[in-house]
């Protein structure tokens, strides 16, 4: 797809993660399970951190990239994805 962002490895999805952290008018939206997220979105996770939004798997599903690793995170609202 024209214009989406991919990682090829496990190196550039640190390096965009530390260019979203180190970015101050980039604000991460605070998690929550009833909230509505998109891809790349910049999120703060009560337990895991700060991450970004990796890919949006299915209307109760994301993967969220932390620097500790990938997460798939449970929705209760629907989910819709966006291209970038």
């Amino acid at each position: 797809m024209v214009g989406t962002i991919r990682f090829n490895n496990l190196e550039e999805k640190l390096s965009h993660l530390q260019s979203l952290i180190n970015i101050p008018s980039i604000n991460p939206k605070s998690y929550s399970s009833d909230g509505e997220y998109y891809r790349l979105d910049f999120i703060s996770h009560e337990s895991f951190g700060l991450g970004f939004v990796e890919e949006v798997i299915s209307e109760g599903e994301v993967k969220v990239f932390f620097s500790s690793g990938e997460r798939i995170l449970r929705q209760k609202s629907f989910i819709s994805q966006r291209v970038v």
